[in-house]
């Protein structure tokens, strides 16, 4: 981090800096990817592009990454004749996700990052407890904590939790693009993409009960293997029957997710559920893709990240629960002027631009994450 302003990269160090929701283990399973090399960055929506492998990290001064695993429903090629050409092209990712059990597919992925980390081991490390967190960061190199993105890879079957748990997995983001029987979700992807002119996505946002029995049961299991929940991509009926659920036993997070008072859309948590999530403890990750943050959808992001940051900060009371969920390797598209993991000394600048005290740059940076891990994971 020789490059970087010594205030930004002493906060970056410090805090650590932690990006709640990335994806560089979906690089690393679906195109084979060596997280060690550069790839193309570019400021579109690209799902070839590289915005979080290590090496980018290591010049953000990234200190810990949520690493969210993620197998793609398969019911998004059988929507998208386009996908399923593309996808055909790319034969290793096209039979990852169109053959084979969704669950053992994840476990393939988790396998594959930990192959990446092995690479170098004395630069990146898996933790698998908060303990491990703070070895890990002690020793000055970046920690990578699994997670998961949608339980459709459970395949209805809360018992896998057991599986999850020993693995180290930290979170869930209950819920996706399509129904997986356990909770409800929004349509989770932006109307004017490209891509929906393209294809007839068949959703089913909202068509299914709040939260089942079998999801009752699965928040069950994940507070008794101190598992995180995240409600990002869950419907407003169905976060508001998560928040009953859990009472205030355990933090609630959604880690990548803007706010409906600045972008009214059901994907957008409100200003009561803002003060739900920070009555549990839990945190809100703000989402680095303007689509979800503005109605204006503007080329450069920092701006209305940093009013969405601020809007929380004003109806929460304190920054005690305001996160980073950049979603960088989702097949999203980032901000002009924060288009990967090394640009994000620009956000931390821009904190301190605002007037935001060291103290609470270094919650939002990382200190939140660290202080919900430590109340709800082991």
């Amino acid at each position: 981090m020789s490059h970087l302003n010594e205030t930004v990269a002493r906060l970056h160090r410090e805090a650590p800096l932690t990006d709640t929701h990335a994806h560089p283990a979906m690089k690393a399973y679906l195109f084979r990817r060596n997280l060690w090399r550069r790839y193309r960055s570019s400021m579109v929506l690209n799902p070839f592009a590289s915005r979080a492998d290590f090496n980018r990290l290591e010049s953000g001064g990234v200190g810990i990454v949520w690493s969210a695993n993620y197998i793609p429903e398969r019911q998004l090629l059988e929507d998208c004749f386009l996908l399923r050409v593309i996808s055909a092209l790319l034969l290793p990712a096209h039979r990852k996700i169109t053959t084979g059990n969704p669950f053992d597919r994840l476990l393939e992925m988790m396998d594959a990052m930990e192959r990446e980390i092995a690479r170098r081991p004395d630069r990146v490390e898996l933790a698998k407890s908060v303990a491990d967190l703070r070895r890990i960061r002690e020793a000055g190199k970046i920690a990578i904590v699994h997670t998961l993105e949608s339980t459709h890879m459970l395949e209805r079957d809360p018992e896998r939790i057991d599986v999850l748990a020993d693995r180290g997995v930290a979170m869930i983001i209950l819920a996706h693009f399509y129904d997986n029987g356990f909770v409800a979700h929004v349509d989770g992807m932006p109307e004017d993409l490209w891509l929906r002119r393209l294809c007839t996505f068949d959703f089913g946002a909202g068509g299914t009960p709040p939260l089942t029995d079998l999801g009752r049961e699965l928040l069950r299991k994940m507070v008794e293997h101190r598992m995180l929940v995240d409600v990002t991509h869950c419907t407003p009926a169905a976060r508001a029957e998560v928040y009953a659920e859990l009472g205030r036993a355990v933090p609630v997070l959604a880690t990548h997710i803007g706010v409906a008072r600045l972008r009214n859309d059901p994907y957008n948590l409100t200003d009561d559920e803002l003060r739900e999530i920070a009555a549990s403890g839990g945190a809100i990750g703000v989402i680095f893709m303007t689509y979800w943050l503005s109605p204006d959808k503007p080329g450069n992001g920092l701006e209305v990240i940093w009013q969405t940051m601020e809007h929380i900060h004003d109806v929460t009371g304190s920054w005690d629960h305001v996160m980073l969920g950049t979603d960088f390797d989702g097949f999203t598209d980032p901000p002009d002027d924060v288009r990967d993991a090394s640009e994000l000394p620009k956000f931390t600048q821009m904190l301190l631009d605002r007037g935001v005290p060291e103290d609470d740059v270094m919650k939002i940076l990382g200190g939140n994450a660290m202080r919900v891990l430590e109340a709800g994971w082991r």
